[in-house]
Parts: structure tokens; sequence; C-alpha cells
């Protein structure tokens, strides 16, 4: 009946907020629209905006909710070359199942508490390994831009088989380039 307040089965919650929004955005995230969650959900606007500042909230705890799921890595990897390696490989895989959400985790990211974890994970294992924290830094960032181009240059479409054995070589390619010239640097010093 036109006019009649939608009635959800459900109490909503920021997470029932979360999963609708993802459900959207893993298509196409300029579906993403309070109006299109709200119709998701079978609740108004309204009701909506108390779980929900706006469409710019909803983004970020979409992203959190993203690198959430990303792989966790092992406090003690022992390597921590090929723990960043895998954490690399494990973020590209995870935004694979988000086809779309490149730009919104890219945008959120530098403020994202999660992102930020992985970052740290990421450099702790690299300075376990022996790396001071400059090198740490330097290393995840080479690694980051790497990652960050790889995901600007697909343009929005799947990654293809190809891309994915690319990015591994390139990778690969990286962080033994990276260790080679952290290798001379020790030895010259």
């Amino acid at each position: 009946m036109a006019g009649r307040p939608k009635v959800r089965k459900e109490p909503l919650d920021e997470q029932a907020v979360v999963a609708a929004a993802l459900k959207i955005a893993r298509k196409r995230v300029s579906d993403l629209t309070m109006r299109a969650v709200a119709d998701e959900l079978q609740v108004s606007i309204g009701a909506l905006y108390k779980h929900v500042a706006g469409r710019d909230e909803l983004l970020a705890l979409v992203v959190e909710e993203i690198l959430g799921q990303a792989p966790p890595m092992a406090p003690d990897a022992g390597d921590g070359w090929l723990a960043l390696r895998a954490q690399v490989l494990g973020i590209q895989a995870l935004m694979d199942r988000y086809p779309g959400l490149d730009d919104a985790v890219m945008a959120h990211s530098p403020k994202s508490p999660k992102a930020n974890e992985l970052r740290r994970e990421g450099m702790a294992a690299l300075q376990q390994g022996g790396l001071t924290l400059d090198e740490a830094h330097n290393v995840y960032r080479a690694v980051t831009w790497l990652w960050l181009g790889s995901r600007v240059a697909l343009e929005g479409r799947s990654r293809r088989q190809a891309d994915i054995d690319t990015f591994a070589e390139s990778l690969d390619i990286l962080v033994s380039g990276l260790k080679h010239h952290l290798s001379r640097k020790v030895s010259a010093s």
C-alpha cells in the first residue's frame, strides 16, 4: 500500500546495514545509495539514518568490513618477507571478491583502523626479520604502491588469470630487488 511504512521482521542494526550495503556495492559502488540500502533492508530512509550518518560513513563501514576479512598475519611468521607476500596476495584475492570497490578501499584506507592494523602487522613482520622501522616502512610503502597501481590499472574490471600471475611475478621481483638493495646497504656500512 502506498504511503504505508515498511516493516522489517528482524531488528535493524549497523551489521545489517553494512551487509546490505556490501551486497549492493559488490556489483557497482555507484549503486550504493542510502535509498538503495533502505530498499534492500525494507526500511525507511529515516530508520537507516538512525544507524548510519550518511553515504560517506556507510562506505567507511563497508571498507572496514572488507578489510576485516583480510587473512591474518601470523605474529611469529618467521620470514617477514614471505609473510608480507602472503598478506599482499591475500588482500588482492579479497579485493577480487568485491569488484568495483577498489576506489572506496583506496579512498578510505588512510583513515581505516583495519588498514592501519594490517600495515602494522606487515611492518612488524619485516622488523622481526631484521629490518629497521624506516626500512620496513619503505618496503611496505613500495609493496603498497605496486598493489595500488595494479588495482588502478584494472580500471574497474575483474582480474584475469594473467593479471593474477603478472602481479605475483611483479611482487616477487620487487621483493627480491628490495632484499638485494637492503643487503647491499648493510654490507656497505
